[in-house]
Order: structure tokens, then C-alpha cells, then sequence
């Protein structure tokens, strides 16, 4: 049987959290969880250095990715020379919207301008330090982040199925016996 103690704590130096209860016999085995009520300074910047880091990678790398923005904002990211993508990304959200949206500049930090998107549930595409393309939507547009998330899957397959090496799905059905 499982048993719980839940208390408020404040956080030492050092890391330090302290739990007393009589119920801490000396001994026994316990699972400690830590869920912080508060977000600190350091991790906002380490969120922010993360997200940074992720869009350098693709303006770096030429890669596309999709991610979630604090669970509340969905991020559908392309380097800003995959045209085609950008393309299929703004004509998505512009169909879900029923209107044509502006591609916005974002110079200013990603996640400070995100966290004043959270509240507004904008469906937007901008480009970030005029290097990465974003398709940005509240979580809760499920049925557009589905069609944003095949645009970036199917960027991605028609791309290694330009590899050299890559094998026919016929080849493989036929080896494979099937």
C-alpha cells in the first residue's frame, strides 16, 4: 500500500528540501517527488536558451521539426529557404482561419512574445531572426496541428526518399515476402 505525505516546503540553499513527519520512520524506503509551484529566473532562461538553441539547429541544419511551446502553443519550424513548406504551413492555418494571415517578424525573444501568444490563442505563422519559418497554434486545435504535423512528416519522407540508396516499398514487400 502506497502512502503519501504532501507538504509545502521551501527550497535551501544549495537545492536543499527538508520533510519532517512522524510518519518518516528511520529506514524506510521513500520516492521523492518535487513539483514546484513556481517557475524560477534560471529556468525561464534555460527554456528560453533551449528554444534558441532548437531554432539555430534548424536554420543550421536545414531541418524541420515540430514542438510544444509551455503545453499550451504548438510550433510547427522550418528553415526560412524551405519555401515549399512554409507555403503548405500558412495555406493550413489560413484555411482553418478562413482569412489570409500576415507572416510576422519576430526579433524580439521567441519566448517572451510566445508567452504573450498563450493568452490570445492566435493561429500565426511569423519568422524568427529572419532565419526560421513558424507555424504557431493554441494546443487545443488539434485537428490543425494534425494537418501541420503531416505537412512537416511528409516534408521529411520526400526528402529521404530523395537519398540515394533508398530502397522502393515494393523492393521491401517483395524481399520481406509480402
Amino acid at each position: 500500500m502506497l502512502n503519501a505525505i504532501k507538504q509545502e516546503v521551501t527550497i535551501q540553499p544549495d537545492g536543499i528540501v527538508a520533510l519532517r513527519s512522524p510518519e518518516l520512520e528511520p529506514g524506510l524506503k521513500a520516492d521523492v517527488i518535487v513539483i514546484l509551484k513556481e517557475t524560477s529566473h534560471s529556468a525561464i532562461k534555460d527554456a528560453e536558451s533551449n528554444l534558441r538553441e532548437l531554432l539555430n539547429n534548424v536554420a543550421t541544419n536545414k531541418e524541420r521539426m515540430t514542438l510544444t511551446y509551455q503545453k499550451q502553443i504548438f510550433l510547427a519550424v522550418a528553415p526560412i529557404e524551405d519555401i515549399e513548406v512554409m507555403k503548405q504551413l500558412k495555406s493550413h492555418i489560413n484555411d482553418y482561419t478562413g482569412s489570409t494571415l500576415e507572416t510576422i517578424s519576430v526579433n524580439e525573444p521567441l519566448g517572451n512574445f510566445l508567452d504573450k501568444l498563450i493568452s490570445t490563442k492566435a493561429r500565426l505563422s511569423l519568422t524568427y531572426q529572419d532565419k526560421v519559418f513558424l507555424a504557431a497554434v493554441p494546443i487545443e486545435d488539434a485537428y490543425l496541428i494534425e494537418e501541420l504535423e503531416d505537412c512537416i512528416d511528409n516534408a521529411d519522407a520526400d526528402d529521404a526518399l530523395k537519398e540515394e540508396g533508398s530502397i522502393p516499398w515494393e523492393q521491401v514487400k517483395k524481399e520481406l515476402g509480402i
